[in-house]
């Protein structure tokens, strides 16, 4: 299944078909926030079986052309997901994955900009901020077009959770997780809103969570789910499509995706996430939240974690 088309703006490419890879071309899909979907991978012949797959979905969806195509019918896409590389092990942090994953990134990435792209590249691949900074960086292209999925994984975890803790709709719990997208991420406590009511004011005595073991639950969650069924694919995957929506129909969506630090926060020169304003070209505005002491301190860290292991690619 092969495609000659010229470039679409109304085209996401996904490379990478894996887990996630799949199930976010799935989600795309189903949104209809593109009419064409092409999917590449190191294994032409799973590319071609996955879109052969969807492609017979559909008739129950919305007009999309799935196919399996290359780096030149990447590059003439509009975004460009990238979830190739390794997933995480049994008791192995994101962190754990950079060494195995960062030539991958690098590969993909490369072989993308000779195509010509030029275009929104958006990063899965964990550890998902350094491996974001490292696309940014090898691309050349403007920061605020190269994004990592960051928190928003982990902020709709954190909003699930609330949810169900306070027996609310989790979309009217408004909170966010930023920092890495991994074990030094914080809860933005301070900010957290429940229909526009300060999250301290809304839980009455008898319903107060353990806010220190929801943030734990929500750091836990991906390694919980891989004990159980080897991979997360699902929610990130739902993330991948909203993000892709934001961008695709350049609705200026607020959503804590992972991107430069100039300053915001007293930080620099390293990716991490924070509520961002997510449009056609990217961010186009990074949103500094206003943190308690403790959430400051708590942010510093886990951006001096990731600078730490940034620098260690330069070696």
């Amino acid at each position: 299944m092969t495609n000659t088309n010229t470039e679409s703006s109304d085209r996401i490419a996904i490379i990478g078909t894996g887990h996630v890879g799949a199930t976010s071309a799935y989600a795309l899909l189903m949104s209809g926030v593109a009419r064409e979907i092409v999917l590449i991978d190191i294994n032409p012949e799973h590319a071609e079986g996955e879109a052969m797959d969807l492609q017979h979905a559909v008739p129950l969806t919305s007009p999309v052309r799935v196919w399996a195509g290359d780096y030149k019918d990447a590059a003439r896409s509009a975004v460009v997901v990238i979830t190739s590389g390794v997933g995480s092990r049994p008791g192995e942090s994101r962190l754990d994955l950079l060494s195995r994953n960062v030539t991958v990134v690098r590969e993909c990435t490369r072989r993308l900009m000779d195509e010509g792209f030029d275009g929104v590249l958006l990063m899965t691949t964990n550890p998902v901020d350094i491996l974001a900074q490292v696309a940014q960086e090898e691309s050349g292209l403007p920061v605020g077009r190269v994004i990592g999925s960051g928190t928003v994984l982990d902020t709709s975890r954190l909003r699930a959770m609330l949810g169900e803790a306070l027996k609310v709709d989790a979309r009217s719990v408004h909170a966010y997780i930023i920092g890495e997208h991994g074990d030094s991420e914080i809860a933005v406590w301070s900010s957290a809103r429940v229909a526009g009511v300060p999250l301290v004011d809304y839980c009455a005595p008898d319903v107060s969570p353990d806010f220190d073991g929801l943030l734990q639950r929500v750091r836990h969650a991906a390694p919980e789910i891989i004990r159980r069924k080897g991979y997360t694919s699902f929610a990130i995957a739902s993330c991948v499509a909203r993000i892709c929506e934001s961008v695709m129909r350049d609705e200026h969506t607020v959503l804590p995706v992972s991107t430069m630090m100039r300053g915001e926060y007293g930080i620099e020169g390293i990716y991490l996430s924070t509520p961002c304003v997510v449009g056609h070209l990217g961010v186009e505005r990074v949103i500094e939240l206003s943190l308690d002491e403790m959430e400051h301190r708590g942010l510093e860290a886990s951006a001096e974690v990731l600078r730490r292991t940034f620098e260690s690619l330069r070696g």
